[in-house]
Parts: C-alpha cells; structure tokens; sequence
C-alpha cells in the first residue's frame, strides 16, 4: 500500500524508534574519550573567551562536538548512536550512575551552555564528590573506602536526620517524615537526596534508626550529666495508657555541671511494670539504678502522689527504698495534697456535693443539641458575655473544679433567661437561693486554692516558698469568710450577696431592659440546713474552716521545708541575735534529718561550726537572695566550697528535694497525645524514645549535635555507600 504522504525534502527520515527516543543501538556506542584530565591551570585564561565562542548558527549549519571544550570541561566526551546523531555524555554521571541525560544516552544539546549547566547539576556535584572519595581510597583498606563512600554522603543523611528528628520533637505521626522529605525534595532545599527510592533513607524503618541514634547520644549525655551530680531525686508516677498498659514513668532531679550549676529535672525512662504492686516497681527502678550506676547513697528524695503502693509505711516502695538510703525524704506532692484537700472539706457537706452534680448535669443539657447551643450563644450575645463553653467538672483533675464554678458564675445571665424560657426544672433548681450562694462560694474559695495550685505545679519549686505561699492563702480565706463581714474582699460571693439583698437576682441585657429572678429560700433535696441567708453563711464557714484544717493536715513536713531558709538569705531576720537564734534552728532540723541512720550523710558537727561564718558572709553579699538564687551565685565559686565544704555538701541535698510530681502528669499527658487512637500499637521501645526525645532532648535544631548523631547512626552497624 503506497505511503499516505512524502516526507519533506530536505528533511531526513527518522525510524521509530529515533521519534519515540529509543536507543537500540546503546551497545553500538563509540567512546571517544574515558579519562578524567586535570583542570586547565590560569595561564590558558586568556584566551578561553576565543575558545568557548559558538560558531554562528544557520538551518545548514551542523553542531559538533568540539576538542577545544574538554580543556574546560574534561569530563565530557561524543558518542554517536545508531543512526550517527551525535550526543554528549559525562564521564563522571556515566560512572556512577547517576539520573541524568549525560549518563543515560547522552545529551543531544551540543552547546557550551548545556555543559555549563550540566557542571552545576546537583547529580554532576554528587559524581565529583564520589571521585575525590574514590582517589582518597587508593591506598586505604577496603573497611575505610566503604567508610569513606558513606561519609561522601552525609550532608544528605544529615538533612533527612533532620526532618526525622523534627518529626519526633513535636510529636508527629512517623508517617509525615517520608511526606516531609518530598516536600523538601519538591523545594529543592540543599542537600536532599534526589530520588525517594527505599535506599535513599527516607522510609520509616530508617527514619526510626536515626531516632535511635539520636536518643542513644542524648541519652549518653544526661547519664554522665546524672552520674556526676553529687545527689539526686526521683520522681515515679505510674498509669495505664489507652490499651490498657501499666507504666512506671521516671523523672530524676539533679544539680547540673558536676554538682555547681542549676537544679534540672529531666524524664529518663519510661517501665513497663507486671502489676500496680510495690514489689514491680521496687525491681523495675533498682535495676535501672544500677544501669544508670548510681549509687543509692546518692538518692536524697523521693517524689510520688501518694497512691499506697508507693508511700505504704511498711511494704511501699518509699518504705524499700528507704532501706537502702535511710536518709531518704518521701514526698507526697503538694499539688496533690492541695487538690486533696478540698475535695476533703467538701466531702462533709451534701449541698457542696449536690452542686457539683448540678454543674455537671447544666454540661450534659448543653450537650444534647446544636440548638441549645445556638440560643445559648444568641443570649450570651444579648448580655454581652464573650463566648464561651461551659465546662464539665473532671475529678482527676486538679483545676477543673474551680473552672467550672467560675465558668458558671459568668454565664448564669444568659444560663437563667434560657432555662426561663424552655428548661422550667433546671430553672427551678437555678433559682433556689442556697444554690447560687454556694456556687458563687465554691468559685472564690477554689480561685485561691488553684492559684496554690499553680504555684505547686512548677517544675522546680522553691521548697523554702512552700510554708510561706500556704500561709497566705490560708489567711486570705482567714480574712474574708471567717472574720468580719461574710464574703468581704470575694469578688463572687461579696457581689452576689450585694445583689440579693432583695431576694432577687438581676441582669440588664444589651438594649437595657433588666430580667428580673425571684429566688426561693428553701433547702436542696437531702439537706439538713434550711435554705435562709443566715444558715448559708454557717454553711460557707463550715467548708472554709475544713479547707484549712485539711490543708495544715496534709502539710506535716513543713519544719523540713522552713528549715531549708538556712540558705535563703532573703529570709533572714535583720537583728544579729535573733537571725542567729533562728539560723541555727534551722540548721539543726536539718542536720538531724540527713544525719540519722546508719550511714552518716552530713557531719552535724563540721556544720555548726562552719556556720557563723556562711551566715554572715551570704547575708552580706546577698541579703535579697532566694535559696536557688543565692545558689547561682555561690554555687560556680570553687571559693565557697573550700570555706564551707560541709554546708555546700547539704545545699546540695537540699536542691534536689522533690516537692512536687506534677512533671509526672504532664509526662503522661505527652504519653496520650503521641500513643492516640491511630498509633496505639506503637511499641514500648519506640515509645519511650519518642518520649525521651520529646522530652528530654533539646527542641531547637541549631543545639542539636548533628554529627554525632550521624557518627552514632553510622556505626550502629555496617553501612553500604548507597546513592542518594
């Protein structure tokens, strides 16, 4: 059958393959030329300008290869293929196979600017680097040249370490750190690997191998750190995650630099114990002790919250702990112990106990449908109350409580003009005088409690502070609902009384018209008061006065915590005689906790005589100092330690007192957020290296030590020099 059309007449015809750009003759190829040449040296500059000119280009004119380019650019050599078209190629590129035109069938541009690019390409840079590496090698055994070849990558390895590492600190699924690596990639940021294959390190199981690697060098780092500090605290918490596994978590406070700098508190492990038992956890942290080599001389304090399995007197693990260590101080948390407290004192009063279940009750209403919630947030409107959500009360919360009855306080405008309307029941119970009494009573006792509880939950708190921070709450109660007038200084309560004086509470909403609630002096179901203004106040004074008594309850160890003022000088009385008298109070308190038992932690003796001098001399230089104040100051003198080597010795122990377990929850919080639903079979090896990383590494890349997370990945086992 005769062709459809000619082919044009100064136009050659191509084959098929030549049109699709397939290469059948790739074996038939002529190599011209093979062979690296050295640079051309500065004196050949003169004329390069004539050398490199392209010829004038014409529709007759047909480029070639020209000799003259290899004294610039001697990597590059002319093939021809199968069809005589000829073509540039890389000797480099071709060598080590790299993803480029010159290395495949080479490049059909026969321009000086094409070789100019192709000498900038990051996969001709790659090429060079591998041939400096190859001519270093010559003369070293084969375990060094394959050392050497990997190394020739580590600018990649680095950058993807990188990406896995931001991954771990900011507690991101595994998954995104191949995705993070593609983004990189497609920005062309430096230094990335120019392909996404399995062996460029981008896949999971080597992202997890790079957080080993930097989890072992880190946590390298924190156990000499540990190990040189003079003594140290820890703090154990121990909770059931999501699918139901028990875990022991590990917290250790130390003095930094060998002992003279700061106090740290770091998270070191995270234990899976058999049982909640003491026994479990008591061989669980003995034997991380001894993988740690410490000693238990060392181990001044003991933090917890105070479950039985951990503060039992006779088969807790305090109680074996101290056995080995019998100068062990056993810290019950004081945020704990705060939180305890009130729910104490409300435990004596079934009205205090019947609010709580109303305000969790006004939660569930709120959550039946999105209705309620878009009229709720329309009267909110009305009354000029910025939006917000009421709030459930959580019992293993410490500040939930007091939230909600504030939240509550707040939004009971619009709260009783919805229930007005469309809830008759709840507006009832609303309404009744002794409920919103003890509502707004509840809010302002619990705002104090909870800025002590704030207070209590720092990381390091300042243990001399304690006994001061309790007496001014409790005196501030003291004040305002024990003497004088009832609720005098409350906000809540001293305006909710002010309003009432006529049985009545009244809202103006934002066009001024005011809603206007009658309240009804009667008793809550179960009560044995009478809903009068009188038996109410009794009622606010009976749960005030409990709160403190539980609080002064909960709050044995306080002599410990004043004694340690000896080394605040802030503290100090400003008449000699009387700063003398009360110093060496404190010291002798002191010097009879850690001096007991059979192992002599502190010489009483030394320390007494060594006194007079320390108190003079640090009340001079710092009279305003806090305890870990002065510290800063005193602790980097070598000085000090050669006038007061006793005294320094029981500062020391002194800093590193736990008080409160605090950092213990919110290592459990991190714990729920990185095993969630979607990553809940991750295992506990790789759980408690996310968490160390997240925790207990540094956050900001430029004090991350990449090299010697690249040097620790590296000899983890043998590596093959892959191309990146």
């Amino acid at each position: 059958m005769p062709p459809f059309g000619r082919p044009k007449k100064d136009l050659k015809q191509r084959s098929l393959a030549d049109a699709f750009g397939i290469s059948q003759c790739s074996n038939q190829l002529h190599i011209s030329e093979n062979e690296v040449y050295d640079q051309v040296d500065g004196d050949h500059e003169s004329d390069s300008a004539e050398l490199l000119e392209e010829e004038p280009t014409s529709k007759r004119y047909k480029r070639t290869f020209k000799s003259k380019w290899k004294m610039r650019f001697p990597w590059a050599y002319a093939v021809k293929d199968c069809n005589g078209v000829e073509r540039i190629k890389c000797s480099w590129c071709v060598k080590f196979k790299r993803e480029t035109p010159f290395a495949k069938d080479g490049s059909t541009n026969l321009q000086v600017s094409a070789l100019n690019i192709h000498a900038t390409s990051e996969a001709h840079k790659f090429s060079l680097q591998f041939l400096e590496g190859e001519r270093k090698q010559s003369t070293l055994p084969i375990t060094k040249h394959v050392e050497l070849m990997v190394d020739a990558q580590k600018g990649r390895i680095i950058s993807v370490i990188e990406n896995m590492y931001f991954v771990a600190i900011h507690d991101l699924p595994l998954e995104v750190y191949k995705s993070i690596c593609d983004l990189n990639r497609y920005k062309n940021t430096p230094h990335m690997p120019l392909t996404d294959e399995y062996s460029a390190y981008t896949n999971t199981t080597s992202g997890k191998e790079f957080l080993e690697a930097a989890k072992e060098v880190y946590w390298r780092k924190l156990k000499d750190e540990i190990f040189q500090s003079p003594y140290y605290s820890l703090l154990l918490d121990e909770s059931t995650d999501r699918t139901m596994v028990q875990h022991l978590i590990v917290y250790i406070t130390y003095l930094t630099n060998e002992g003279r700098g700061p106090c740290a508190t770091k998270f070191i492990h995270l234990l899976q114990i058999k049982d909640g038992t003491s026994q479990s956890m008591y061989d669980v942290v003995i034997s991380l002790l001894a993988d740690m080599n410490l000693s238990m001389t060392k181990l001044v304090g003991f933090g917890s919250d105070g479950a039985s399995s951990m503060r039992g007197i006779r088969e807790g693990l305090s109680a074996k702990l101290h056995r080995h260590a019998p100068h062990l101080l056993d810290i019950h948390c004081i945020a704990h112990r705060e939180a305890l407290a009130a729910n104490d004192a409300s435990s004596y009063f079934e009205e205090l106990q019947a609010i709580d279940k109303f305000a969790n009750k006004i939660y569930s209403w709120l959550g039946k449908s999105t209705k309620i919630h878009g009229e709720l947030k329309e009267l909110m409107e009305s009354f000029q109350i910025t939006r917000l959500e009421v709030l459930q009360i959580h019992h293993i919360r410490w500040l939930s409580r007091g939230k909600v009855m504030e939240r509550l306080v707040t939004l009971m405008p619009a709260l009783l003009r919805d229930w007005e309307l469309v809830e008759k029941k709840m507006y009832e119970m609303a309404t009744i005088f002794q409920v919103q009494f003890c509502i707004h009573l509840l809010a302002d006792v619990l705002i104090e409690l909870n800025k002590l509880n704030q207070k209590f939950q720092e990381d390091h708190v300042d243990i001399t502070s304690i006994g001061t921070t309790l007496d001014i709450t409790i005196s501030l109660l003291q004040k305002r609902f024990l003497r004088g007038t009832f609720g005098a200084g409350a906000m809540h309560t001293s305006s909710f009384l002010s309003k009432t004086q006529k049985g009545t509470l009244e809202f103006a909403d934002c066009t001024g018209i005011v809603h206007v609630h009658e309240l009804r002096f009667e008793s809550l179901p179960k009560s044995q008061r009478s809903g009068t203004l009188d038996d109410c106040i009794i009622l606010g004074k009976g749960f005030v006065m409990k709160v403190i008594d539980s609080l002064n309850a909960r709050f044995t160890d306080l002599p410990i915590f004043n004694a340690a003022k000896f080394f605040s000088p802030r503290n100090y009385y400003e008449d000699m005689d009387d700063r003398d008298s009360q110093t060496r109070r404190w010291l002798t308190c002191l010097c009879e906790k850690f001096s007991g038992g059979g192992l002599l932690f502190v010489d009483s003796i030394k320390c007494m005589g060594e006194m007079d001098e320390f108190i003079c001399t640090i009340h001079k230089s710092y009279p305003k100092k806090h305890m870990f104040g002065a510290w800063d100051l005193c602790g980097g003198e070598i000085e000090w330690f050669e006038r007061f080597p006793c005294l320094m010795q029981l500062w020391q122990a002194i800093l590193v007192i736990p008080a409160s377990t605090a950092v213990c929850e919110r290592g459990f919080s991190k714990l729920n957020r990185i095993k969630n639903d979607d990553r809940s079979k991750l295992s506990l090896k790789t759980l408690d290296m996310l968490m160390f990383l997240s925790l207990s590494a540094p956050h900001a890349l430029n004090e991350v030590d990449w090299d010697a997370i690249y040097d620790e990945w590296k000899e983890m086992k043998n590596r093959k020099p892959l191309p990146l």
